[in-house]
């Protein structure tokens, strides 16, 4: 979770406001955390209470993570989001709408830190897709980032996640993509961004300053390579210190959660 939290918040401020350079202050005053901190927390929450119960089924792991999506969106449902999924969250009984857009895969990592396998790790992003963003676009990218998590976290190189990745995207260089590069919140358009952020980093910070660098949606950007780069490198804790003053007590609450389980499966 840190990963896309810091992600979000550093990129929070500059997504109005585009740099071009790494050199920037990761901390602003405008920094603040967006619907994708607070989704990323919905779906830990929901893996979470469904490890912790026992709930296996497929059915029933939608119906929690559906849930809480729709509770985390609603308490903090000026924190942002797209106008469909903002439709979403406030009706009484949710579908899913054929989302294609990002808001799948800046939600996921949850998935690959809990998986044991690759084919779980994909199987869970998926199911995090499924409840609003379930078009084949947003399906298939939550499930390569969760599967990102898990290998990186499991210790492959980066030419080996390179490798996976390869099956579904062509990954362009970072001194292709920055003079082109232009707002863009499909998944098809946003995975290789974040990815390339993270590939040719030197670190977690370098992943961050890196996808605000490029511009567009610098806030989901960065907290999906921010994923990527925990997973890899892990967080400095100066950087996380950094961002909980901007966080509400029950996201804190549940990234100490989620710290929990992630150390009993060490």
């Amino acid at each position: 979770m840190k990963g896309a939290i810091i992600g979000d918040i550093v990129g929070s401020a500059y997504e109005r406001n585009h740099t071009k350079s790494k050199d920037f202050k990761l901390y602003k005053n405008r920094c603040r955390f967006t619907d994708d901190t607070v989704l990323t927390a919905a779906v830990a929450d929901a893996l979470i209470t469904c490890r912790k119960n026992g709930v296996t089924d497929d059915a029933a792991r939608l119906t929690v993570i559906k849930e809480k999506l729709q509770e985390y969106g609603l308490r903090h449902i000026g924190r942002g989001g797209g106008n469909f999924f903002k439709t979403w969250v406030v009706s009484e009984d949710p579908q899913p709408y054929g989302g294609y857009t990002n808001g799948a895969l800046m939600r996921c990592s949850a998935a690959g830190w809990l998986a044991e396998s690759v084919e779980e790790a994909r199987h869970f992003g998926e199911l995090t897709a499924l409840p609003s963003h379930n078009s084949p676009e947003a399906v298939t990218a939550a499930s390569m980032a969760a599967e990102v998590i898990f290998l990186a976290r499991r210790g492959a190189s980066r030419e080996e996640l390179m490798e996976a990745v390869r099956r579904e995207y062509e990954i362009p260089s970072i001194e292709a993509i920055r003079p082109v590069y232009r707002y863009d919140i499909s998944c098809k358009g946003t995975f290789p961004v974040a990815f390339a952020s993270f590939y040719e980093s030197l670190s977690f910070e370098d992943t961050i300053r890196t996808a605000v660098s490029l511009g567009g949606d610098t806030d989901t950007n960065a907290a999906i390579a921010g994923s990527f780069a925990e997973a890899f490198y892990g967080v400095p804790n100066d950087l996380w210190e950094g961002a909980k003053p901007y966080l509400t007590e029950d996201i804190l609450a549940v990234e100490e959660a989620w710290e929990e389980i992630v150390r009993s499966m060490a």
